[in-house]
């Protein structure tokens, strides 16, 4: 059985089929008046009107479209009324929509920043053709399980070889460039890449065209592809640039394509690319890993197909090349999954944060329209008592709350602009894709969405209570009666409950977070790293081939650097601390038979002497290096604390002997005496655990380190400002050789900021967020209690006049907000234990449920709520018994 839409009208089939019923009836009287009997004269109308199933359908069509016009031409009349009603009452009343309006704004601004963050790092469609089948191919070593390894060159051309599922893989090998114009050297990013590299990533050349296979072997790989950004930069974003010749790092190369402005994925990304050009001995070379490796599946491939394929590879490569490959296996993540990193969780967990300060606001809005819904009491009854249905109520007062959420969200996306750029500023550097977050469409598109949510959980409870008022209570007594105690007061009550959750949420969170990031401040990470300067040059191939030349090289860059003012001590290593470079070699201690197992892993610095002690890392035992220690001596290396316990566990290390690095004479291990032991250095940063390290002599380091090695460190301890030696540094290194060009160049301070930095950020808005939730929640309790003691003037004059204390008074009224502070704040530590598994993985040296945040962000929450209360109280007790006994 079907029904009307609206009890109080007919149905739309049967009012049609009734005027149809009618007019066959009229023509059949006229009929049976001129003589037909009833039946003839019947059937005979029926006839001359026509076939009635389609006159039906096209009445009830007509009626339908009739209807609908009607009803929108009601509604947007009746639409166009209640928001013309909405703006008069908030002309009326500026102050209520000023602070309603500023409350959400703030919530929407924030979340509209974040998610703006969130959609730029984490939402955005990569430009990249299908990405979803990109992924990275790596090694995945057995003492580092759950990361993946660079792989050698013959493991990358065994498994393009051996597999089928991917439509190509790629070989990347990040490197520097010194670009040279004539004038002054400038180091460019770029990475040396195999000839699939543009097809695998999914993109093409804007101008031009990208490598040939031809072009990726030794003596025709003089070819370069520019990015959008340094074609732009550089050669003024000339077309005319194709078909140029540049000479980087002492080679000339000719310009074939430039990528288009879509390619350049980061800030810094690459800036240029040329052929990776492999020679027959790298081919079959299995030990040095270096190679970032993509893949692309084909169509109607898996993943699980490739990666069985793969290990089908490592299998084989296992039983061919025990000694290099003896434990290999691959992996495989996707492409999006490793350029975003562990940022999607931080970003997401920021945003539900920010998504709490909008919960909070929305409460904080729901309260004030319950308090004017109870002053509006009287209005809301002459409305009922002249016809107007409960449903046309709400939807006037619903109306009245979109307005405010209109206006909230246009200010909110204002204030989101500024939000946005300090995101910006503060986010970490290595954020990938972070300077790209702004205001466009789908961020307006969500700041609107959130506005207009906003406007239905905060305005729907206060309309529905406010449309069920009495009316003849409203009517006698203005609305006064009808709204003290009852729903209304436990309303408002949960509301602050949930307001105090929430904040004690968010404060748990950011207290955890400021703890963890002190924490790391105080981490003592083997350096000090005050008053270093430090910067970064390479030695391009062409113009220091021999290791000889490189040795000189390095020797004089850190004389140079020593003998400038200011300085106390300088070297030069391959590597300092908290920076991109750096290697890993497995050693092996004398007397251990030779499996990979047995390997230890451990980082590798070549340095000229006087890094420790301008790094001040302290010699533990024995010494540094020194003069005596060149080309043709005794080979020695400095070994961590950590590595000695390792190699050598119980023993003094000093004059022990470990294998590493190179072939020695018989073809066997080449050993190395350790002569020292240094402190433990946290190289990856204070979160990172130091692990096993060694150092060499640059004038004992391998033939083959020249090939691991081409950019180094310049470090230099100054008695004075580091950051002044920057530029009679580049001063030091023209002298020694012109072409070369310096950067990255910073005190180690900013180094070690740099790795504290996106712990201080998720820190710092926490922090910001949950200030804000808090001052929103205690303004919550103030209005609650303030409405409380307003409608209860009356009794409390009754109260003083009958001998009751103003003591006795500011007790009653701040215990009244006691009883959803506390609920609020049980509800609140409930939520926190359970909700900070989300930043347990952020979290160092502190446990996730730490007590002593829990206290103290419990003890400012109730102290806050109690001063919120104390306005209120004092004002009540402060009260006239007189005056409050005539204020009704």
């Amino acid at each position: 059985m079907r029904f009307s839409r609206w009890p109080w009208k007919p149905r739309l089939e049967d009012e049609v089929d009734e005027e149809l019923a009618f007019h066959i009836e009229m023509r059949t009287r006229e009929l049976v008046e001129r003589g037909m009997a009833a039946a003839a004269a019947r059937q005979e109308a029926e006839r001359r009107f026509g076939n009635l199933t389609r006159v039906r359908k096209t009445c009830r069509d007509f009626g339908k479209g009739r209807d609908r016009h009607m009803r929108r031409a009601t509604y947007v009349s009746e639409l166009r009324q209640d928001l013309a009603f909405a703006a008069r009452q908030m002309t009326k009343n500026p102050g209520f929509a000023a602070v309603a309006i500023l409350t959400l704004a703030l919530g929407i601004g924030a979340t509209t920043a974040i998610f703006s963050a969130v959609y730029a790092v984490v939402l955005q469609p990569l430009p990249l053709r299908d990405p979803s089948r990109l992924l990275v191919v790596g090694e995945r070593m057995a003492s580092m399980p759950g990361m993946l390894s660079d792989v050698s060159v013959g493991n990358f051309v065994d498994a393009r070889a051996g597999t089928t599922s991917f439509d190509g893989l790629a070989a990347v090998q990040y490197a520097n460039f010194n670009l040279t114009d004539g004038v002054t050297p400038e180091r460019v990013i770029g990475a040396r890449v195999s000839a699939a590299f543009f097809d695998v990533m999914g993109s093409r050349p804007a101008i031009g065209r990208a490598f040939h296979e031809t072009e990726d072997r030794p003596g025709a790989d003089g070819v370069v592809v520019l990015s959008h950004r340094l074609w732009a930069g550089q050669f003024g974003a000339r077309a005319s640039a194709i078909g140029e010749r540049v000479r980087m790092s002492g080679v000339p190369y000719t310009i074939v394509g430039v990528m288009p402005a879509s390619f350049d994925l980061t800030r810094d990304s690459e800036d240029l690319w040329v052929p990776i050009a492999f020679t027959p001995a790298q081919k079959v070379e299995y030990d040095n890993h270096y190679l970032t490796v993509f893949g692309r599946l084909k169509a109607g491939a898996t993943p699980e197909q490739a990666q069985a394929e793969l290990d089908a590879v490592a299998a084989r490569l296992r039983k061919t090349d025990p000694k290099n490959d003896g434990t290999l296996s691959f992996a495989m993540t996707p492409f999006t999954q490793q350029f975003v990193g562990d940022y999607r969780t931080r970003l997401l967990v920021l945003l539900a944060a920010v998504g709490l300060v909008l919960l909070i606001a929305c409460a904080n809005v729901a309260n004030l329209l319950l308090a004017r819904g109870a002053a509006r009491g009287r209005e809301i009854a002459v409305r009922t008592a002249l016809g107007a249905g409960q449903w046309r109520i709400v939807r006037q007062l619903l109306t009245e709350s979109l307005a405010l959420g209109a206006a909230s969200a246009a200010l909110g996306v204002l204030l989101a602009r500024w939000d946005i750029a300090l995101v910006v500023r503060l986010g970490p550097s290595d954020v990938p894709r972070l300077e790209q977050a702004g205001l466009n469409a789908t961020v307006l598109g969500f700041a609107v969405m959130i506005g207009l949510a906003s406007s239905a959980l905060f305005g729907l409870a206060p309309a529905l209570q406010a449309s069920r008022t009495d009316v003849q209570g409203g009517l006698r007594d203005g609305g006064r009666g009808a709204t003290r105690g009852g729903v209304r007061d436990r309303l408002r009550a949960a509301l602050v409950v949930a307001e105090v959750a929430l904040s004690l949420l968010l404060l748990f969170g950011a207290g955890l977070l400021i703890r963890s990031a002190i924490a790391l401040d105080r981490v003592n990470t083997g350096i000090d790293p005050h008053g270093v300067f430090t910067a970064r040059f390479t030695l391009p191939e062409a113009s220091y081939a021999e290791p000889s030349k490189v040795v000189e090289a390095l020797t004089r860059i850190a004389a140079e650097t020593t003998a400038l003012h200011g300085v106390t001590a300088a070297a030069v290593s391959s590597y300092a601390a908290m920076g991109p470079g750096g290697g890993q070699n497995g050693l092996l201690p004398e007397g251990v038979p030779f499996a990979l197992e047995n390997l230890i892993l451990s980082r590798l610095r070549v340095t000229t002497p006087g890094f420790f002690a301008a790094m001040r890392i302290p010699i533990v035992k024995g010494r540094a290096f020194d003069d005596r220690d060149r080309a043709g001596g005794l080979k020695v290396m400095v070994v961590s604390q950590a590595l000695a316990a390792r190699a050598f566990p119980g023993q003094d290390p000093i004059g022990k002997r470990i294998g590493c690095c190179e072939p020695g004479p018989d073809g066997g291990q080449d050993y190395k005496t350790i002569v020292g032991v240094a402190g433990d250095v946290r190289s990856m940063g204070p979160a990172t655990p130091p692990g096993p390290e060694f150092y060499l002599p640059v004038a004992q380091a391998p033939k083959d380190a020249w090939s691991w090695y081409r950019t180094f460190y310049i470090v230099a301890r100054a008695d004075g400002d580091p950051a002044a030696l920057g530029q009679p540094s580049r001063a030091a290194l023209a002298r020694v050789d012109p072409d070369l060009a310096l950067f990255d160049a910073r005190p180690m301070e900013d180094r070690l900021a740099g790795t504290l930095a996106t712990s201080r950020f998720n820190a710092r808005l926490l922090a910001m967020l949950g200030v804000v939730g808090l001052l929103l929640a205690a303004s919550g309790i103030y209005g609650v209690i303030g409405y409380f003691v307003s409608q209860r003037t009356q009794e409390i004059g009754v109260r003083l006049a009958l001998g009751a204390t103003p003591a006795s008074v500011v007790r009653l009224v701040v215990g009244q907000a006691m009883g959803p502070l506390a609920v609020g704040t049980f509800v609140g530590v409930a939520a926190s234990l359970a909700a900070s598994r989300a930043i347990s993985s952020q979290l160092f040296d502190v446990s996730r449920t730490d007590p002593v945040t829990l206290g103290l962000v419990v003890g400012a929450l109730l102290l806050v709520g109690v001063a919120a209360s104390a306005v209120p109280a004092r004002r009540a007790a402060a009260l006239d018994p007189t005056r409050a006994l005539q204020a009704e």
